[in-house]
């Protein structure tokens, strides 16, 4: 009783949409030769004839949004690139990308299971993004809702960070008990932009920091306000491997080309036609 509606169209036009719906129009040409170079690795990488469909068209493979997302400029962009694909050791690399790492690129073995040879912390220049910075408030009401389980939450600590400052791991302290949670899953629940954040949980007049809270939870708890609230400042947006787009933007923006900007967020690739 349910319809599965599957659009059949050919790769480059498929990415005309993909690099529009990915990357904000305006960027420089060559950014946006980079996103459509990387777009297009990653989707072949995805082609397989044995399934109904290669992929989504929302972020769980690509984000594609038909036809409003083409504009001259991407389509220019798709079509100077065309049939160029990024290759380490002659196979296609699985060439992520997320919108801004707030400082520096983060290595793949950090995020997920493998670390790649080709994707590999990096300076990152995505200073300039709108997402470079910034902070999420979180009232008492709503974090007892999203850990029930704990009760009230007495205390929050970062456990383990990665080496460009990813939050790996966490400690909740609760009236009901403590646990672990994984950074990635603390961004999900309070849907942060990234996991590269810092916390502060305040109570009234009581400010609890990272290097505190831990020293503060083992003694005895005060009474806990029914208006304490969590505080979040964040960096970036993205899991942070491979191509910034914001950092591609601000390289063309300094005059370097589709080319120097790919081999720069993916350490030792080869661009050639696929």
């Amino acid at each position: 009783k349910k319809l599965n509606i599957i659009n059949h169209l050919k790769l480059e036009k498929y990415l005309k949409s993909v690099v529009g719906s990915e990357m904000p129009k305006e960027f420089p040409l060559a950014a946006l030769q980079s996103q459509a170079i990387a777009a297009r690795t990653y989707a072949l990488k995805l082609v397989d004839k044995n399934k109904l469909f290669d992929l989504h068209s929302t972020q769980a493979s690509q984000v594609y949004l038909g036809l409003e997302s083409e504009t001259a400029k991407i389509n220019r962009a798709v079509q100077s690139t065309n049939s160029l694909a990024l290759f380490y050791q002659n196979e296609l690399i699985d060439a992520v990308f997320h919108s801004s790492s707030g400082g520096r690129t983060e290595n793949s073995g950090q995020v997920w299971k493998y670390q790649l040879p080709y994707l590999r912390s990096v300076i990152d220049y995505d200073q300039n993004s709108n997402k470079y910075e910034w902070t999420n408030k979180f009232g008492s009401a709503e974090l007892e809702d999203m850990f029930s389980d704990l009760g009230k939450l007495n205390g929050i600590q970062i456990i383990n960070k990665s080496n460009t400052g990813r939050v790996l791991k966490l400690r909740l302290y609760g009236t009901n008990g403590n646990k672990f949670i994984s950074g990635k899953n603390l961004r999900k629940k309070l849907q942060l932009l990234s996991t590269k954040f810092e916390i502060d949980l305040k109570f009234n007049q009581i400010h609890l920091d990272n290097k505190t809270v831990e020293d503060f939870v083992s003694q005895s708890l005060p009474p806990i306000p029914t208006d304490y609230f969590l505080l979040v400042k964040g960096y970036g947006a993205g899991h942070g491997v491979g191509m910034s787009q914001w950092g591609a933007k601000s390289m063309a923006e300094r005059g370097a080309g589709f080319r120097k900007i790919l081999k720069y967020y993916y350490t030792g690739v080869q661009i050639k036609t696929y």
